[in-house]
């Protein structure tokens, strides 16, 4: 019996050969959130302390963690959070005041309506806020660096970042790039759920233009920074992280100011002492 002759691919001209199929990615899994589930996945009762309320779900994918239907406290305030992720590429080694913290918390400020976000550095490890403001702000499409100083706006170190919201469409959703992403949080589908047709993407405003500050500034503390450990001047002394409570109140802040200049009425005061550090070369109103 003669054996049939096997077809070599290797022999196929390049431009006749079938590109592979490529796989798609797995939706996370979701579980309700309950202490039996978040403890695990978060290792860190701090961390589960801060999530407020019961209910809700976690879902978790490479080494990120996202938690809904929660909010989440600092030492000041309760934030109405939308998602909170936290990221273990992100988030910082050793002990310090980031333990328990969360990576990026997304939420809508009540007093005016503006979206906003805390997000931590992937390298750094510091955190910074953002405000995305709809496209018939007076300030949407302005770059960091042309905010100008005589506009008033008090926020930490200035405003550092001015981008278009990074949004687009995409048909599986990956908690990886979600916990980075400075975009809206979407309205329907959840994040962790896969998306069916691209054309499902939504967010609250695709064109919202986000205005935002960092903490990586001389005078903080960095925690990514090898030089945290052993402080060899005064400077480096005195630097402070600056924790989630700090960058919620700056961001809420910002908000209240963007909102202001929107309404053409002076801002409320401010909820807390002055930030640190304002740089009247990036919007900051004082130096």
């Amino acid at each position: 019996m003669s054996k049939k002759p096997i077809k070599s691919t290797a022999l196929v001209p390049a431009g006749q050969r079938k590109p592979p199929a490529k796989r798609k990615p797995a939706a996370p899994a979701v579980m309700p959130a309950t202490a039996d589930t978040l403890l695990p996945v978060l290792r860190s009762e701090l961390a589960v302390a801060k999530l407020v309320g019961t209910g809700g779900d976690v879902a978790r994918d490479e080494g990120v963690v996202l938690v809904t239907g929660r909010a989440y406290a600092t030492r000041e305030c309760i934030v109405p959070a939308a998602e909170v992720y936290y990221d273990r590429e992100s988030h910082p080694d050793g002990a310090g005041q980031w333990l328990g913290e969360a990576d990026k918390v997304s939420w809508r400020d009540e007093a005016s309506g503006y979206e906003c976000i805390m997000l931590r550095d992937t390298r750094g490890g510091f955190l910074c806020g953002y405000v995305g403001v709809p496209s018939d702000h007076p300030l949407w499409g302005w770059d960091k660096g042309a905010v100008p100083a005589d506009i008033g706006i008090e926020v930490h170190g200035g405003i550092t970042y001015a981008r278009l919201c990074q949004a687009g469409p995409t048909p599986a959703r990956r908690l990886a790039v979600e916990a980075r992403r400075i975009c809206h949080v979407e309205l329907s589908p959840a994040v962790y759920h896969e998306v069916a047709h691209a054309t499902d993407h939504r967010v609250q405003d695709p064109h919202a233009w986000w205005l935002g500050f960092s903490c990586n500034h001389a005078y903080d503390l960095i925690p990514g920074d090898g030089r945290r450990a052993m402080p060899t001047s005064s400077s480096e002394l005195a630097r402070i992280y600056r924790d989630d409570a700090y960058v919620v109140r700056e961001t809420i802040a910002l908000a209240a100011q963007l909102r202001a200049i929107a309404d053409g009425t002076e801002a409320p005061p401010r909820d807390g002492p002055p930030p640190i550090g304002l740089d009247p070369s990036r919007g900051g109103g004082r130096g």
